[in-house]
């Protein structure tokens, strides 16, 4: 991201946007991006759990591209004041050091649920756990007073052979009416049916999107999406359904 959470926040408008942490080894800057966040306005934490380590990522290699290590999408750490406290320089006058530090900084490989509390503790908004996939899990976390799931894989990217659709029916039961969302995979409409029908309160949609801010900008990505979302209405309709509430398990068939 080339802006920070603050200016992102003020051009949602009427739409909620939810914060995603990926916690650092910092607990300081950790606590001051969440206390940004809500600040700033957002509607829930989302707590990023499988990056404690980055994923094997045969593109990146082949392309020889990582933004970040180039200084770039680095504005939330840049522009975080206990971040900053951390420099002798700032990143517009060391950018290379800059870098390197929030390289160090990164993910936190000793993160434990014993660490939940202190999450739960940074924010009154709601806390959303992201990269869920199975049902003890969920209840480990429901009993910890979070307050929704959310079921993903990071779309293959960090864990490429875990199947989130197919994980996702068993998070929504041990969820027992706990808001959940999904992604991963969702390429189009008929994913998108697919997820709700399956249980998910809400689907997430990555690349897709990315892929039409790449081809046209923001009007790339607003075709993407209704696109999206033409599918998802035609597809109902073409089953007979006319709300989302109608949706069920019922609605698919595995052969």
């Amino acid at each position: 991201m080339q802006d920070p959470l603050e200016d992102v926040a003020a051009e949602l408008g009427e739409t909620p946007g939810f914060f995603q942490l990926y916690t650092p080894n910092d607990r300081e800057l950790a606590e001051s991006l969440v206390r940004r966040a809500e600040a700033a306005g957002y509607a829930g934490i989302v707590v990023t759990l499988d990056t404690w380590t980055l994923g094997w990522r045969p593109r990146d290699l082949q392309h020889a591209t990582f933004p970040q290590m180039r200084g770039e999408c680095l504005a939330n750490y840049f522009s975080d004041p206990v971040f900053r406290s951390r420099l002798e320089k700032s990143p517009e006058e060391d950018l290379a050091t800059a870098t390197i530090t929030w390289a160090l900084t990164f993910g936190d490989p000793t993160l434990t649920w014993d660490d939940l509390a202190w999450l739960r503790g940074l924010t009154d908004l709601p806390l959303l756990l992201k990269g869920i996939c199975h049902p003890d899990d969920v209840r480990r976390a429901k009993e910890a007073g979070v307050d929704a799931i959310y079921c993903s894989n990071h779309g293959g990217r960090q864990a490429a052979s875990a199947p989130a659709l197919e994980l996702l029916p068993g998070v929504v039961a041990a969820a027992e009416g706990m808001p959940v969302l999904f992604d991963s995979g969702v390429r189009s409409g008929v994913d998108v049916v697919k997820a709700l029908a399956l249980g998910a309160t809400a689907v997430g949609v990555g690349r897709p999107y990315g892929w039409g801010i790449a081809m046209g900008g923001a009007a790339g990505a607003q075709h993407v999406l209704q696109c999206i979302l033409a599918e998802a209405d035609l597809t109902m309709g073409l089953n007979g359904l006319r709300t989302v509430a109608e949706l069920g398990r019922d609605a698919l068939i595995r052969l």
